[in-house]
């Protein structure tokens, strides 16, 4: 499934029809991947989390890590890559849904500290935890999963986290042949966009109230 971005109004009944396909085909494995991009943006970052962490009933669960998480991480951490989250457009969303205050009260370009002392405070520990081990990556089948992309001209095998979570133009311009097909998100589209190489599942939640999800049987690809 696509970029959730806090819509656990969507999330929550997507499951609910997962988990009921899954109910009526016991004899099968059931795996759902999310690409990514759990948070900010909409309203419910918090509650998207707990529900992604209490899994998927009757599936194997596998949430992979997204740009937003990686940047709010790096800013709880205090990396340089935590910048890009003090400046995301609906980061504010994530702080209100643990009862934070928004960036701006805090003066945040200038004094991050108080801010980030604050998160730490408010976020549980689960959930922080929850976060630090997502994977960047999921292969299964003739699919290979993750947020943004990969480079192309680099085997998967070897693909850099860096380029799996925040890679943008190289891999959507690319027209290569990979040795799998790519399932990612990150770059929103009006609806999923299936490429010969790719296949695009962020239709904007947060802004179209539409949480695509594509099944995966053999070598059909149908949205769900």
């Amino acid at each position: 499934m696509g970029d959730i971005h806090g819509r656990l109004d969507l999330l929550e009944p997507l499951l609910t029809r997962i988990e009921r396909r899954a109910s009526l085909l016991p004899g099968l494995k059931h795996v759902v991947v999310s690409v990514g991009d759990l948070i900010d943006r909409g309203p419910d970052s918090a509650g998207v989390i707990e529900r992604l962490m209490n899994g998927v009933r009757g599936c194997e669960l596998v949430v992979l890590l997204g740009n937003h998480e990686d940047a709010l991480l790096g800013f709880l951490d205090d990396k340089p890559i935590g910048d890009a989250w003090r400046s995301f457009f609906g980061a504010d969303a994530f702080l209100q849904s643990y009862g934070i205050a928004s960036r701006q009260n805090y003066k945040v370009e200038k004094t991050p500290d108080r801010l980030r002392q604050d998160m730490l405070a408010a976020i549980p520990q689960a959930h922080l935890d929850f976060l630090r081990g997502l994977p960047t990556s999921y292969s299964v089948g003739d699919y290979f999963f993750a947020h943004a992309g990969v480079r192309p001209g680099v085997p998967l095998a070897e693909q850099d986290d860096r380029d799996l979570v925040w890679i943008r133009e190289e891999f959507l311009h690319s027209t290569q042949r990979f040795e799998k097909k790519i399932v990612h998100g990150h770059t929103p589209v009006r609806k999923p966009d299936f490429n010969r190489n790719r296949i695009n599942l962020d239709t904007k939640a947060y802004a179209s109230g539409v949480l695509t999800a594509v099944r995966f049987e053999g070598i059909e690809a149908v949205v769900f």
